[in-house]
C-alpha cells in the first residue's frame, strides 16, 4: 500500500475518467472534459488464484480495447447534444479473502502483486477498471465466496445474541458457519420456500457438512465452497439462481452482525479489516490512472430472519455500515479522493419489488443520509445496480421493465446521493451485446455484463479449469448440480492439495468474450 506521505501518483492524470456534473444536472462520467460511456464486462474469480496470468489479462484487455474501437454502435449524445464515445472497462473482483487469507493484518504480497499486474495490463490497452469487493453470500464457510473464513470463525467463537437471529424455529445459539454442529438450514419452513420458488438445502453422505468445515480438521476452510460436495449441491449455478444460499440461516446471521460491526464490539475484529481493504483499494486509484472507482460490496443480502426486528432493520444497518466506511475514509491522510460505488440490498432498489418496498419501510438513518449526500455532492459516489429480474433472491419483480428500473435508480440516486451516476454493474441477457446497447440507449452511462471469461484459456464456461486427471472423466459437477463420481474423486485431490484453479460456484459459469466488437 502507498505510504501516507506518497504523492497521488495518478490522481490527476488527463487519461483518468472522473465523476463530474453533466449538462443535464445529473452526474456523469467524463474523460478530459467530455462525457463518455463505459462499457464492458465483469472480470471476477470466485476462488484462488483470484487473477489469471498477466499474459492472459493482456490478451483479454487487447480484445476489449479493439472491440470498443471497432464496434459500429454510437451512444446517444449528452444532454447538451455533444457526442459521447465508448470506453472499454471491466469490473475487477478484489476479494477480501484473497487479500487477507488467514488473518487480519497486512495484505498478502502475492495477491497484491497480481492485483497491480492485472490493473497495469488493462491500462496498457486503455481499459478502465472498477475495483469491487466481491462477495456472494458472504463467505466460503457457508458456501459463498468473498470474505475470509476467519471472520466466520470469529463470529461463531464470539457469540453475540444482540446481532443475530438464531436458528430457524428454535432460536437457539446462532449459526454463522456451516459445520456438523451448525448444519445448513433455510430460515423458514420448506413449504414457504416452495411457495417462493426457493430451492431447499440438498445434502450428500452421512456427515455432509464435515469436509473443509471449521473445527473438523478435514481440510482448509478456505476451500469449503469448492471441496465440500454437499455445499456444491447448494452453490452450483442452478441452486444459486434459485436463491438457496440467500435464504440460509448462516447468511442471515452473518448479514445481521456484519452490517452492525462499525458500532459494536466487533469493530476491531470485523469492521477494521474490511475498512483496511477498502482503503488499500482506494490507494490503487491514486496509483493507477485507469481505476475509476472502488465498489464496497456485491449484492449485499438483506438478512436477519427469523428475527423480524433484525430483518426489518437490516437495510438501515447496511447503510449505517456504508456511513461508517465513509466516515473512516474521510479521516484518512492523504485524503481519499476515490469515487465509491454503493449497492442497495441485493443490488436492487428500494422500490423495485414488493420485498424491497417492505424492507425499505424503516428509513435510512439521518447520519447515513448526511454522509451519502456529502460524498455525492463532492462527486465521490456511484449508485451500482444489478438487473436480474425474476431470480430466487426476490430482489426484482418479474414484471418490472428495464426503463422503469432505470427511472427508479435515478430517483434513488437523486434522493440519497445527490444525483450520482448510475452503473449497471451486473446483468445477463441471451445477447449481451444487444443488452449493452439497449441499456446505453436507455440512459445508463456505465454497464458491465456478467461476465467476461477467456473460455479458450480455461476450456470451460468460467474462470475455472481442471487438469487432465479430472477432465479424462468429464466435469466434476455441472451447472445444475449433477455430480460425476469419477471426475469428482479426481477433483477432490486437487482441492486437498491446494492446486485447484478457480471454482464454478455462485453463478461462476456461462462466461462470454469478444462482446464489445458485436455491439451495434
Amino acid at each position: 500500500m502507498a505510504a501516507a506521505s506518497s504523492p497521488l501518483l495518478a490522481a490527476d492524470d488527463p487519461k483518468r475518467v472522473v465523476v463530474a456534473l453533466g449538462a443535464g444536472g445529473e452526474k456523469v462520467f467524463k474523460l478530459d472534459g467530455e462525457e463518455v460511456v463505459l462499457m464492458g464486462g465483469n472480470y471476477v474469480f470466485k476462488t484462488q488464484p483470484y487473477f489469471p496470468p498477466r499474459e492472459v489479462v493482456s490478451a483479454n484487455a487487447k480484445q476489449m480495447s479493439d472491440g470498443a474501437r471497432s464496434m459500429s454502435y454510437t451512444p446517444p449524445p449528452a444532454a447538451d447534444g455533444s457526442p459521447r464515445s465508448v470506453k472499454a472497462c471491466v469490473r475487477l473482483g478484489c476479494m477480501l479473502e484473497g487479500a487477507m487469507p488467514n488473518k487480519a493484518g497486512s495484505v498478502d504480497p502475492t495477491w497484491a502483486a497480481n492485483l497491480d499486474a492485472t490493473i497495469e495490463a488493462f491500462a496498457e490497452q486503455g481499459v478502465y477498471v472498477f475495483l469491487e469487493v466481491h462477495m456472494d453470500a458472504f463467505s466460503t464457510t457457508n458456501g459463498g465466496d468473498g470474505f475470509p473464513w476467519w471472520i466466520g470463525d470469529y463470529m461463531q467463537s464470539n457469540i453475540k445474541s444482540d446481532s443475530a437471529s438464531g436458528h430457524c424455529c428454535c432460536f437457539g445459539s446462532p449459526s454463522y458457519i456451516v459445520n456438523p454442529e451448525n448444519p445448513m438450514t433455510l430460515v423458514f419452513p420448506s413449504w414457504l420456500a416452495c411457495c417462493c420458488c426457493i430451492r431447499g438445502v440438498q445434502t450428500e453422505g452421512n456427515n455432509p457438512w464435515a469436509a473443509y468445515a471449521i473445527g473438523t480438521g478435514l481440510g482448509n476452510p478456505a476451500a469449503m465452497n469448492v471441496g465440500n460436495l454437499s455445499v456444491r449441491l447448494n452453490n452450483n449455478d442452478s441452486a444459486w439462481q434459485a436463491g438457496t444460499l440467500t435464504w440460509i440461516t448462516q447468511v442471515h446471521n452473518y448479514a445481521a452482525r456484519f452490517y452492525q460491526s462499525a458500532s459494536t464490539s466487533d469493530r476491531e475484529a470485523i469492521f477494521e479489516p474490511y475498512c483496511q481493504h477498502i482503503r488499500y483499494l482506494c490507494r490503487k486509484w491514486e496509483q493507477h490512472w485507469n481505476v475509476v472507482a472502488v465498489e464496497l460490496l456485491n449484492e449485499p443480502v438483506l438478512g436477519g430472519l427469523p428475527s423480524l426486528r433484525q430483518y426489518f432493520t437490516n437495510r438501515r444497518n447496511l447503510f449505517d455500515l456504508y456511513a461508517g466506511v465513509l466516515e473512516e475514509l474521510g479521516q484518512s491522510e492523504p485524503p481519499i479522493r476515490t469515487p465509491l460505488a454503493l449497492q442497495d440490498g441485493f443490488g436492487s432498489l428500494a422500490r423495485a419489488s414488493c420485498l424491497m418496498k417492505l424492507l425499505s419501510c424503516i428509513p435510512i438513518s439521518s447520519k447515513a443520509q448526511q454522509q451519502l449526500r456529502e460524498w455525492g455532492e463532492k462527486c465521490q459516489l456511484i449508485l451500482s445496480i444489478h438487473w436480474y429480474p425474476g431470480l430466487g433472491c426476490l430482489s426484482h419483480n418479474t414484471t418490472i421493465l428495464p426503463k422503469a428500473f432505470i427511472a427508479m435508480a435515478k430517483e434513488e440516486s437523486r434522493d440519497l446521493m445527490a444525483s450520482s451516476p448510475l452503473w449497471l454493474s451486473e446483468f445477463y441477457l441471451p445477447s449481451v451485446s444487444e443488452g449493452l446497447a439497449f441499456f446505453a440507449n436507455a440512459g445508463l452511462p456505465a454497464m458491465t455484463y456478467w461476465q467476461y471469461v477467456d473460455t479458450e484459456y480455461t476450456q470451460t464456461g468460467g474462470w475455472f479449469k481442471y487438469p487432465p486427471s479430472v477432465t479424462q472423466y468429464g466435469e466434476p459437477i455441472t451447472t445444475d448440480g449433477t455430480v460425476n463420481a469419477e471426475a469428482w474423486a479426481a477433483y477432490e485431490k486437487t482441492v486437498a492439495d491446494g492446486s485447484y484453479w478457480g471454482g464454478m460456484v455462485c453463478g461462476g459459469a456461462n462466461g462470454q468474450n469478444d462482446v464489445l466488437s458485436k455491439v451495434k
